[in-house]
């Protein structure tokens, strides 16, 4: 038998968007009129109160923009709305679908949906990292095409994450003001925020193939 393996990198790096996903994250993205959405994906308790802080500051300088908030746990959904509101922010909830025309923030207290609410997003956070959680996958976003944020604590993605940050394809921010910074910043610059979401996208895409390559590697030794 041959001892000889190949490098095939993660079969996480596979991440396909479908066209039903694609045209509904195009169809929510039009029925929320925003002219700027960015989106906390994931979150955990501990994060949700410095994310909303963040997107206080954010609205301070661009007032119509809107944060979709994905909690991670369906258990949290009645905590978090709570918390909007204690930070003195109008929530809207995606079961309900009202009052999202002047809602500061769009609650996602439904499930299976977190890959097409990124796509209705400007920019993204990937939550579980601003507490020593460990992160999610950074590569879901990054598919979008659109800027990758993730707090410092991402050692459950540590391989993918670090090739990302090779290619400049996500920012890691060391707390929520620093993330209020950057969002505010890109937002003001739509030529940069898009030529960032291009790289985090290459990152994807360059990395593509990573399933096919394990597959073939098993052929190879039967």
């Amino acid at each position: 038998a041959s001892s000889k393996f190949a490098v095939t990198g993660s079969v996480k790096f596979d991440v396909d968007i479908t066209e039903d996903v694609r045209s509904a994250s195009a169809e929510l993205r039009q029925s929320l009129s925003r002219p700027a959405v960015w989106i906390a994906g994931s979150t955990h308790e501990g994060e949700d109160a410095q994310l909303l802080e963040a997107h206080r500051k954010v609205l301070a300088v661009h007032p119509r923009t809107l944060l979709i908030i994905v909690p991670r746990h369906p258990e949290r959904f009645e905590s978090v709305a709570d918390k909007v509101e204690k930070a003195g922010l109008t929530l809207a909830r995606r079961s309900t679908g009202n009052g999202v025309a002047s809602a500061d923030v769009y609650l996602a207290d439904t499930m299976g949906e977190l890959m097409m609410l990124y796509g209705a997003s400007d920019m993204a956070f990937v939550g579980g990292s601003l507490i020593e959680r460990g992160g999610h996958n950074p590569l879901e976003p990054a598919a979008w095409g659109i800027p990758v944020f993730s707090g410092p604590h991402v050692f459950n993605f540590e391989t993918i994450y670090q090739r990302l940050l090779d290619d400049s394809g996500v920012k890691l921010v060391a707390d929520a003001d620093e993330l209020a910074i950057h969002l505010v910043q890109l937002l003001t610059d739509d030529d940069e925020r898009h030529t960032i979401g291009d790289r985090a996208l290459a990152v994807v895409n360059k990395n593509r193939g990573a399933l096919d390559k394990v597959v073939d590697g098993i052929v190879e030794r039967i």
